[in-house]
Order: C-alpha cells, then structure tokens, then sequence
C-alpha cells in the first residue's frame, strides 16, 4: 500500500521506534463508550539540529483527546479527536498546534455481508533533517469496502480509498498530494484464525501544486499486486507478512518495485514476549523532500511485563537506505541504528499513566552534514477518565 497512516510520520516516527504490545491481548475488553485523556510530555533531545554541530533542545508535547464508541444492534459507530501542542525551551517560533482524528462504521448485515467506513488523520511535526523550518504534515484518508464471504472460510472485498497529504508550510505544498485508488481482494480463512489474502491495488496521485519553473512532474498512476497472510503457528507463536509489487507510471516516478513486511511474535510466558520484523520499501519521489529509493529496516523488541502495574520494553532497530542522485548530492547510501534500552509504563491508578522512554540513535552518511548521532528522553504522565 502506498499510504501507511503510521507509516507517513516518516522520519519522527521512524526515529522513534519503541514497540509496546500489551501481553495480555488475548481477552481484550471492549472500549468505554466515552474516553476522555489528557497528557504531557517532556523531552530532552540531545542533538535536536540532527547535524554534525550538535544543539540540544528540551520540548514539551500535550495531548487532549476523546474517544466515542457506540453499538446498535449489528452496527458500530467510532471518533476519535487528539489536539496536540509542541512548546520549545529555545525555539519558541517552532511552537505548533496540530489535530488528528479517526470516525468509523462498521456493519454485519448478515453473516456474510459486511461493510465498513472508515476516516484516519494523522499527522506530525517534521524532524529537523527532513526541514529546517515549522512544518506540519497532516494525511488524510477514507476508505470503505464490502466484504462478501462466499462461505465460512473465503471472502471477497471490494473497496475504494481516498487519500489528501498536505503540509503547514507554504515552503512545502509542492509536495501536497491527492490520491484516489480502488482494490479487490480474496481472503482464505482457517479456523485457528490463520488467513491468506491476494489483494489488486489501482489508482493514481496527483501533486496539486506546481512550483513554477519546475520541470519535475511527480505525478503518477501505480499497479500494485499483494499477497498479505497471518499465520498462527502455535498457541505462542505468529507470523504475518505482506509482500508487494508495484508498476508505476509517470515522468519522474516511472518503473516497478517490491514493498514487503514480514514479522513474527512469540509468547515465552504471560509476562514475557518477543517480536522480530523486516520491512522494504520503495518511496515514490515526492513523498517527503528527503526520500530515498530503497529503505531496508530491520526491528527487535522485547516486553516484560512483571505485574499489572508495570510494563517494560526494549527494542533495536538498523536501517539502511539508498539516495539517487540529486542534483547537488550524489546517489549514497546511509544506515541507521536505533536501541532504546529502557521504556517504562507504570499503571498508578485507573485514571493515571507514567512513561518514561529513553533512545539512543546514530546516522551514518558519507555526507558531513548527515552524519551524526543523538539521545532522546521522555517523562509523561497521562490521565484517562
């Protein structure tokens, strides 16, 4: 798929790889009906310039959101709204408001008809390295689709989506985009939950503004053909992949390449879980001003979690990427190393959440001004009402 909604944080969420996964999902419970949580973030970014000159920062991040979750009869109804502040110790003009979303429906007209609605916004600060100034990138999406289950076991989905990136900046609306894509897809499932699906994308996006003078046209129509599967292997044990080709077509994002994602999960115990996953990827010229053609990344992460207060993690992650040559900057290849040694959850209350994080992240690039290395920490603590 061309457009993540996670994925589209792009390098602030790509330097942030902490990966919890509660333990006990296997008795989920269901949402509240309303969800109201406010929280604050400190941070202390020991290289906030992400450059060879390093330039601390200490920031703050707060969050308000509520959550709404409603069921009649066969039909689920879901929002969600977050507003987010950044406030900077030394750079007040980098202050920045922004507001993400979901909604959702959801319906089981029968037992092999369902159909299913559903809007995300997602969006971030853009990280230094990526542009120097106050940016904001917002990604809109909706998507709905009909499933048709032939029988208990095979389905078929037909769906469209629609997709807007946009950025605050006016410095960067060249790089704001409208997508607009339909896909089919079969599905085999097995009783123990395993499931096989073929999925055919088809869409085209379309850069809505031109800078003038620029004779790059970044515009494009994509083919993507995937195969996605869950496999549960044991009680303990799962695997999930999705391996994809795509064609695309277009003056400067023309040829064909592969997206794949392959992760696998193992439950030592109640308390104790590992994961490991690898992902490729080809990003289309234009998804951010510092795209690369190929990224590789591979992640380890550990969770413990000795009581229901406490929630303990680990992870490591290495990344390598290669750049095509542009204009001024010649093709390379740079990789990226990522541990974060300690995240800590502690459940206080009900209603009160601690979390401290801690990360430790080096590039390295032929570039000078690429090269470097930094250290992130975060406390934050957030009520849930």
């Amino acid at each position: 798929m061309f457009i993540d909604a996670s994925a589209k944080k792009k390098w602030l969420r790509l330097l942030q790889w902490v990966v919890i996964t509660p333990l006990a999902q296997a008795a989920v419970a269901a949402p509240d009906r309303v969800t109201l949580s406010v929280g604050a973030h400190e941070y202390w970014d020991s290289n906030f310039a992400r450059s060879a000159d390093v330039d601390s920062e200490h920031y703050t991040r707060s969050v308000v959101s509520l959550a709404l979750n409603e069921r009649f009869s066969k039909q689920d109804f879901s929002l969600g709204v977050s507003g987010n502040r950044y406030e900077y110790s030394q750079r007040d003009d980098l202050d920045v408001d922004f507001v993400e979303g979901k909604a959702g429906w959801r319906s089981d007209w029968s037992s092999r008809v369902k159909t299913s609605v559903n809007w995300t916004r997602d969006a971030y600060a853009v990280d230094r390295l990526e542009f120097a100034d106050k940016d904001v990138v917002a990604l809109n999406n909706l998507t709905g689709q009909l499933t048709l289950g032939t029988n208990k076991h095979l389905g078929i989905t037909v769906g469209a989506r629609q997709a807007a990136q946009t950025h605050s900046n006016e410095l960067r609306e060249s790089l704001d985009f409208d997508e607009d894509e339909w896909f089919v897809a079969g599905t085999f499932s097995t009783p123990n939950k395993s499931s096989l699906s073929v999925r055919l994308r088809e869409g085209e996006r379309l850069y809505v503004h031109m800078v003038p003078g620029d004779l790059r046209v970044l515009d494009f129509d994509y083919r993507q053909l995937e195969l996605e599967g869950s496999w549960v292997l044991t009680r303990k044990t799962q695997l999930g992949f999705t391996l994809g080709r795509f064609k695309r077509e277009g003056e400067i994002n023309a040829g064909t390449g592969t997206q794949a994602l392959v992760d696998a999960s193992w439950a030592v115990s109640e308390k104790l879980s590992f994961s490991l996953s690898y992902s490729q990827s080809e990003p289309a010229v234009g998804e951010t001003s510092d795209s690369p053609a190929d990224v590789r990344t591979s992640k380890l992460a550990l969770n413990w979690e000795p009581s229901s207060k406490w929630l303990l993690s680990m992870d490591a992650a290495y990344s390598e990427q290669t750049y095509l040559q542009r204009l001024m900057e010649p093709a390379r290849a740079e990789t990226i190393t990522a541990f974060s040694p300690l995240t800590l959850t502690y459940r206080l209350s009900d209603l009160l959440n601690i979390r401290l994080d801690s990360q430790w992240v080096d590039r390295e690039s032929p570039l000078l001004y690429r090269d470097y290395d930094y250290a992130l920490a975060s406390l934050g603590l957030t009520l849930v009402f």
